[in-house]
């Protein structure tokens, strides 16, 4: 190739190069969207405004405040009932309710589900709205689908994020890790206590030993591991230890073992619900949410409830029921309990 050739496949070259970093600079000026127009800014959300009127209309918060409420409820009737995630109601007692309209109210627990986690609640009121359920509907990965957020003040939309698919049990524990006490009897030492974990909530150090758990004497790490085998996440295990020449007494709510494994990651998600396995049916979404948003109903984008939410699993899983897998039991419950009351 002449000298002149190659002079001139340079320039060529020179000038596609420029001609790309131009087009890509002018691309990105003009097509990248700003924040107020990405999948959860303002103006997005704005769409949903009417979808998010109505699913504030049928949300309660469960807690002793309506600012720092720990848990979301549902309204599905009229005449006061609600579900809600059962093993973190669990932790509210007296259980009190914050509507829509600014009222509150106590609540009385109609029903408690293992299975599902959910929990039927009832309030003394009528007039109320109730949520529009739709059953029967195929959704399918990476369609929209919106909840509420912030103490049921922010609508947020995602995506159904995998296959409807059942949740095995990872089985319940509180996050510590116990070792043997060398040419010493009576209790069982605990060599390390996960941080975020049930335990070190409940106030756990490392080197505590553990003397009781609900009551029956514990000598060996197999003692300890019989009786949490026996409980499910969001139980309550009364332990005793001792903390040097100290003995004392606390209430540990056991989690999931998967939701103590992930807590070691930071996710920077807010946290994550104490029970995140072992459901029946799940549809997963990748919504921003909270723990506290969990007894929040789920919508489609016709503003039709699809399910409801029961785990917040980590940063990007959210883990709520169809409706389809709990409508008919919970039409029972609702239906044995009037006939009770009457």
């Amino acid at each position: 190739m002449s000298p002149n050739a190659t002079a001139t496949n340079a320039r060529s070259a020179k000038a596609v190069a420029f001609l790309c970093v131009a087009f890509l600079a002018v691309a990105h000026s003009e097509s990248v969207l700003d924040d107020a127009q990405h999948t959860n800014g303002s103006k997005t959300l704005r769409a949903l405004a009417d979808i998010q009127s109505k699913a504030a209309a049928v949300t309660v918060l469960l807690g002793k405040d309506k600012n720092a409420a720990s848990l979301c409820g549902t309204l599905i009737s009229a005449d006061g009932y609600f579900l809600t995630k059962a093993s973190e109601a669990a932790a509210i007692k007296p259980l009190h309710v914050f509507l829509n309209d600014g009222s509150q109210a106590d609540a009385r627990e109609v029903k408690r589900d293992e299975k599902s986690d959910l929990m039927l609640g009832k309030i003394e009121r009528d007039g109320l709205s109730a949520v529009n359920w739709v059953d029967k509907n195929k959704l399918s990965p990476a369609q929209w689908l919106c909840a509420l957020t912030n103490h049921g003040t922010e609508m947020r939309l995602g995506v159904v994020s995998a296959a409807r698919r059942a949740i095995p049990n990872s089985g319940a524990v509180m996050g510590i890790i116990m070792a043997k006490r060398p040419n010493e009897s009576g209790g069982v030492l605990l060599q390390n206590v996960t941080e975020e974990s049930p335990a070190a909530k409940a106030g756990l150090k490392a080197r505590d030993i553990l003397i009781a758990l609900n009551g029956k004497q514990v000598d060996r790490m197999e003692n300890v591991r019989e009786i949490l085998s026996k409980m499910r996440p969001g139980d309550v295990v009364k332990l005793r230890y001792k903390r040097g020449d100290d003995e004392a007494e606390c209430e540990v709510r056991l989690a999931s073992r998967s939701r103590v494994a992930l807590a070691q990651v930071d996710f920077a998600n807010h946290g994550t619900s104490t029970r995140t396995d072992n459901f029946p049916e799940v549809i997963q979404h990748d919504m921003p949410l909270s723990p506290a948003d969990m007894g929040g109903a789920v919508f489609d984008l016709q503003g039709r409830a699809v399910g409801l939410n029961i785990a917040r699993v980590d940063r990007v899983t959210n883990f709520a029921l169809p409706v389809e897998a709990f409508l008919s039991d919970v039409q029972r419950w609702i239906e044995e309990d009037r006939a009770t009351r009457k």
